[in-house]
């Protein structure tokens, strides 16, 4: 199985899988941050959203081969003590429910 040098949330990270196996899946079941939801699967709905170097991309439906040396930001790397004004805005208004869509 390949190895994939990624940043994760600013932190270089060291990755052993399928080279078509989803970001989304590397994310959540090899990384253990599950901020970023699975939502549809195809790339509609956004809840899989996460940003590569910068641009906002549908997690469900890149494989990890694809970004080998990128560095990626999920839901959890906007702010480690949650004072990012996303994150405080959702706190203000009481967004979150089911966190389906929250990352997107």
């Amino acid at each position: 199985m390949p190895t994939y040098q990624l940043n994760i949330n600013g932190k270089p990270t060291s990755i052993e899988a399928e080279a078509d196996m989803p970001l989304l899946w590397v994310i959540r079941d090899l990384l253990k941050l599950y901020g970023t939801k699975y939502g549809c699967g195809i790339a509609q709905c956004g809840a899989c959203t996460v940003h590569i170097d910068g641009t906002p991309v549908r997690s469900c439906v890149i494989p990890i081969e694809r970004i080998q040396g990128k560095s990626v930001i999920t839901i959890e790397g906007l702010s480690e003590n949650g004072n990012h004004p996303v994150q405080e805005a959702w706190k203000d208004i009481d967004v979150p429910q089911c966190g389906y869509c929250q990352t997107g």
